[in-house]
């Protein structure tokens, strides 16, 4: 405001000078003063008239210098005061950060760091400036180390971390380095990011151990599973060992049958739970036949029909005694279905093509090529070549084609 009255007395001046002079000026020679101004009577008068007439011009261009110069101090002052202020945001906000944050040039030499790191490291900003190195401040090193990821992040140009522990505190940290570059690409000076992270690595080890607890425990189980398992299975081959000792001739067929099932459904691609469930259910698909009177078993004629009606009927009474036992549930459409004919024409629900679950048509093939190659009371076994010409002949009609196919593979396969 100052600045600015003054300006204005200025310009004025030098108006009220030169009007001054021209009131004279006519009142000393009248009319012809403009004349007699511009051609003095003596030599020194020019100089005179120059000065009169520069005076209102020279207070005008000063008056208006001295407002700009007012106007820049006052643009001085406002961008002064926003730097400050500016300033003094960043500062609260780099100290109040929840990390340490630290600031070194291109020779390691601490040149600022924030709250955190003078709390932690119990000292004054006054102390870290005086010439003291990040390695003697963070690593307690009076020289840096070979692993020092602030000399390596010069050579790597990005961020280089390093994980130490505070013996003195007994904390755990990870420090991040990253350098500054200029625009010549040379580095300038260097962030530091100093995080506590031993509560974090203390949830990591409780979680390590809790994991290897978990494994454990697993470990254990496996072995408790592999045990009952090792228990069922027996379970199932004595079980399938006493079916087939009901007759002498059938000694064996079902583990036969389940060796040849288990061979079309790997052969097929089946899951490993699948072939599994295979298995067992190919062990006790004639479970049925213990209810069945031995003398019809080891008849050598032929049967009647009431006899072979009896035999059919073993399919239905294998599912009802297996029923009740848990575990066994998904293996009883083998043993129901086992005799059913893809063209519709077996027992004893007259299923057809692929109404009759996939694991019971394997468990045909297999159990039909087995009784075809083994001795029965009312005949020889055949030969494997005859056999495999009987899976050819019905295939499509009493055998689903794409198992009698994965089947001959096999057997080819073991010659």
């Amino acid at each position: 405001m100052k600045e600015n009255k003054l300006a204005i007395f200025i310009a004025l001046c030098g108006w009220v000078v030169l009007v001054t002079f021209s009131l004279h000026e006519y009142a000393t020679h009248g009319f012809i003063s403009f004349t007699h101004f511009f051609i003095p009577q003596h030599p020194i008068d020019v100089v005179f008239r120059i000065i009169i007439l520069s005076a209102p011009v020279g207070s005008t261009i000063t008056a208006y210098l001295i407002s700009e110069r007012d106007k820049l101090l006052g643009k001085t002052k406002l961008s002064e005061k926003q730097l400050r202020h500016a300033a003094n945001e960043w500062m609260t906000t780099f100290d109040s950060m929840p990390y340490g944050v630290m600031l070194t040039d291109s020779n390691n030499t601490i040149i600022r760091a924030n709250k955190y790191i003078l709390n932690l490291f119990d000292t004054s900003i006054e102390t870290l400036l005086l010439n003291k190195k990040c390695y003697d401040l963070i690593c307690k090193k009076i020289k840096p180390t070979n692993f020092c990821p602030a000399i390596k992040s010069v050579v790597t140009q990005k961020t280089e971390l390093l994980e130490y522990f505070d013996h003195d505190k007994g904390n755990i940290y990870t420090e991040s380095i990253t350098p500054i570059f200029d625009k010549k690409g040379s580095v300038v000076s260097k962030v530091h990011v100093l995080i506590d992270i031993t509560d974090i690595k203390e949830k990591e080890n409780k979680l390590t151990q809790s994991k290897n607890a978990f494994f454990n425990m697993l470990k254990d189980l496996n072995s408790a599973y592999k045990e009952l398992k090792d228990i069922y299975d027996s379970l199932i081959i004595m079980l399938s060992n006493i079916i087939d000792a009901k007759s002498t001739w059938t000694k064996g067929h079902s583990v036969e049958t389940a060796r040849y099932a288990a061979a079309i459904a790997i052969e097929m691609g089946l899951h490993d739970r699948d072939i599994e469930t295979l298995r067992t259910g190919a062990l006790l698909h004639d479970i049925g036949k213990i209810e069945t009177y031995d003398i019809i078993l080891d008849k050598p004629d032929k049967l009647d029909d009431k006899e072979f009606s009896l035999i059919r009927n073993h399919t239905l009474k294998g599912e009802e005694l297996l029923s009740p036992i848990k575990g066994l549930e998904k293996i009883l459409p083998l043993i129901r279905s086992h005799h059913e004919r893809v063209d519709g024409t077996g027992y004893p629900d007259r299923l057809k093509g692929d109404e009759i679950p996939l694991l019971a048509r394997i468990l045909c093939v297999a159990d039909s090529y087995d009784a075809m190659i083994s001795d029965r009371p009312y005949r020889p076994g055949c030969k494997k070549e005859y056999a495999i010409s009987e899976l050819k002949r019905y295939s499509g009609i009493q055998f689903d084609s794409a198992v009698v196919e994965a089947f001959l593979i096999k057997l080819e396969q073991e010659g």
